[in-house]
């Protein structure tokens, strides 16, 4: 290295180093660290407490996807429900090799995402030719982006968006048409030295980093990478941007495809799972992005009359969810107006800009940031995709985070041309730096609030209150002790159950080293579908099926259950005769079964327990499919709507033919009678159904494996405004018993 490239180098590393120092004391300051004890969690509550399961399930196994301690009496196994953010979970892998404890790796990963994401925008801003001080003011606001806060440890894939500013340098170099295939003029041309130099290389990485990043940002990352392609193919007059752009989107979705790959032969081999993954097209628009929002105030500002401002709309205004996180502070809100003005600017003058490479740049934001607004803006070409394509991608409103680099790189690239004008003379170059030092630190101010401070207090009491019980419980029983956990709550995606929130029964897991839990089986497969039909049973039934089946003790969060759990938890004691161990902060119960299950097992002979044993672990499961809709209840009674068609698979898990009684009610929603048709290989039955209902009682034989059982009427659908389901007829209090 010569003395001029090593001078060169030790002054780009001291940019860096000042970013650094920059980052951790903005960060410090913001989230108050010095109040954190990193053993536990940042946040812990809701989509944190999934996160934080896949941690220490890598921890406990060695990966995410299978952990034998949740989901019994069957296994937790994510193959249904591909995150496809495999390149967070190998990094936290690696932490947790160093420091084998969830929580210290978790708040270590999200720590590091904030150095991280200063070190690649910095670097993408250098290669964008941007002077050092506007590089490292861009560099810090958009790493202190209010999304990065927002999206937190709950959502740490969506928080981890470090790659995001180098998937946007290969996209300027679509644009620049210099790399890959875009040097040979023939394909007989193509040689290893001129293809893969260093930036197609890193540009290959790059990609397949994204890749192996949460689903959305391989998404978005092929749209702007064939937008760039486009428009450069367009603006060039030649195919190479293009075939480039194809390139690297291929090298993405091959590379998402080998990713989940182990999903798409699971599927093959135990058929796709209905239950998980539901999207609706039109959550494209409950999720889309909205540009008011993006020019709103952060939600909790600082400044009393901007939080205010912020959340009167937020009060007001309809659809307003997730997509508040979008805020793009005062300067990312410039930056996108300029972008925006920038087209009608670039339509209405004659004057070439490609000449300047700073200008052409800003040019090239403008088509990407219009790009995405059009792409995810609520009814736009995002809910064109969802209806036509695919409704799997929704949450367009996270396009967000990519608008934000867009718009503080204009306003970075203006910095930078502002310095440039005035560096002649010192004075004037002294104020510039002060107007840009104002920038960052109103950048900063603004972008923040007091609201991203973790609540450290609460959160602590809470993790030590949980702890504190699950170590009681734990010192009762030896290795491997199954655990049952109530309220029944399907997982994944179901949303909270009174004021029990969605992965809440995870708590126990996360305190626990040699306990098996319930919770964690996944919905519609056998694990999940033999819990419903167990929890579904009069109490006394569903203590012993428990019992049958292994489980030594019931778990109960009070939260779960409109009383409080009052009714449960005296059922158990009645039924159980002990007393439950409670938690400190008296929310959740723990019933030890261990007197219970001995009663149980000296009331039979070896022979009768092992029979009773056999059938409760048979229970059949059944899978409402192809036109039913979720359960639903009040108090004692539940019902299930379908529309016109609707299908009832029922699995019988033992080796032999069994004799069942269904017993059930079925309604339709007007007094017109109607005819309701039930098929299957074993029975044909034509019913009329009106809204008074048809008791319906029927011997069936289910033989070993799956019976499906089909239904379809001709009722009249419900007239519901305020229900967008097509709901013709619904069976209520369905049952299904061994005769």
């Amino acid at each position: 290295m010569t003395h001029k490239r090593y001078d060169y180098f030790k002054k780009e590393v001291s940019y860096y180093i000042v970013a650094l120092i920059l980052c951790f004391g903005f960060l410090v300051c913001i989230m108050q660290l010095w109040s954190a004890t990193l053993t536990i969690p940042l946040a812990y509550g809701g989509d944190a407490l999934g996160v934080e399961t896949q941690i220490k399930g890598i921890i406990d196994n060695g990966w995410f996807e299978i952990n034998p301690y949740l989901g019994k009496p069957d296994n937790y196994n994510l193959l249904d429900y591909p995150s496809n953010d495999n390149l967070n979970l190998f990094l936290m892998k690696i932490i947790s090799y160093i420091f084998p404890n969830w929580a210290l790796t978790l708040n270590i990963y999200f720590i590091l995402t904030f150095p991280l994401t200063v070190v690649t925008s910095l670097f993408v801003l250098r290669k964008l030719k941007i002077s050092s001080f506007p590089a490292i003011v861009g560099s810090l606001l958009f790493t202190f982006a209010p999304f990065h806060f927002f999206r937190g440890e709950p959502h740490i894939s969506l928080a981890a968006y470090f790659l995001i500013p180098l998937v946007i340098l290969v996209i300027f170099w679509i644009f620049e048409d210099n790399f890959l295939l875009s040097n040979l003029k023939k394909i007989s041309d193509i040689s290893f030295s001129q293809f893969l130099n260093v930036k197609s290389l890193g540009s290959i990485i790059i990609c397949l980093g994204i890749a192996a990043s949460f689903i959305y940002y391989p998404f978005f990352s092929c749209f702007f990478l064939l937008i760039a392609g486009v428009c450069a193919t367009i603006s060039r007059k030649k195919w190479s941007p293009l075939l480039n752009a194809g390139m690297l989107i291929g090298g993405i979705v091959l590379c998402l495809i080998a990713l989940n790959l182990p999903t798409i032969l699971y599927q093959y081999d135990y058929g796709k799972n209905m239950e998980v993954i539901i999207r609706s097209p039109a959550e494209s628009e409950i999720f889309g992005l909205k540009v008011i929002q993006l020019l709103f105030p952060v939600p909790g500002h600082r400044i009393p009359m901007f939080a205010d401002i912020t959340e009167f709309y937020s009060r007001t205004s309809p659809l307003v969810n997730e997509n508040s996180f979008a805020s793009l502070g005062i300067i990312g809100s410039i930056g996108f107006c300029i972008l925006i003005l920038w087209i009608f600017y670039q339509l209405s003058t004659k004057t070439s800009i490609i000449s300047n490479g700073a200008l052409e740049k800003i040019q090239q934001l403008s088509i990407l940031n219009l790009s995405a607004v059009l792409l995810a803006t609520l009814g736009a070409f995002g809910t064109i995709f969802s209806y036509l394509i695919s409704s799997q991608i929704r949450g367009y409103n996270r396009i967000s985070i990519f608008i934000a680099f867009f718009c503080i790189t204009a306003i970075v690239i203006l910095l930078d041309l502002l310095l440039q004008k005035y560096s002649s003379s010192k004075i004037k170059k002294g104020l510039a730096i002060g107007f840009i030092v104002v920038i960052l630190f109103v950048g900063v101010y603004d972008q923040t609030t007091e609201n991203f401070v973790p609540d450290y207090k609460n959160t602590k009491d809470s993790f030590l209150n949980d702890k504190h019980f699950i170590n009681n419980i734990e010192t009762l029983y030896p290795n491997d002790t199954m655990i049952f956990q109530l309220p029944y709550h399907p997982f994944p995606e179901s949303g909270p159950s009174n004021k029990m929130a969605d992965y809440d029964l995870f708590r126990g897991y996360l305190h626990s080293e040699k306990i098996h839990w319930s919770f964690g089986a996944m919905k519609g497969r056998d694990g999940d579908l033999w819990q419903r039909e167990i929890v579904n049973r009069p109490i006394n039934e569903m203590i012993k099926g428990l019992s049958f089946a292994g489980f030594n003790g019931i778990y109960v969060d009070s939260f779960g259950y409109a009383d409080n759990g009052k009714e449960i938890i005296s059922s158990l004691s009645s039924i159980l005769q002990t007393t439950p161990i409670v938690s400190d902060n008296k929310r959740l119960y723990f019933f030890d079964m261990t007197k219970y299950n001995n009663q149980l097992k000296s009331s039979f002979t070896p022979e009768e327990f092992d029979k009773q044993k056999n059938q409760f672990l048979n229970l059949l499961r059944l899978e409402w499919q192809d036109g039913f809709y979720g359960l639903e209840r009040i108090k004692n009674n539940n019902w299930r709507w379908s529309s016109p068609q609707g299908t009832l698979i029922i699995t019988n898990p033992s080796d032999k033919e069994r004799t069942f009684l269904i017993d059930t009610t079925f309604y339709s929603a007007y007094p017109e009678s109607s005819q309701l048709k039930i098929e299957s290989a074993m029975i044909s039955d034509n019913l009329k159904i009106n809204s008074s209902g048809y008791h319906y009682q029927r011997e069936i034989v289910i033989p070993p494996g799956k019976t499906i059982v089909k239904f379809s009427s001709d009722a009249k659908r419900l007239d519901s405004p305020n229900d967008r389901r097509y709901l013709v007829f619904h069976t209520d209090n369905f049952q299904i018993s061994e005769i």
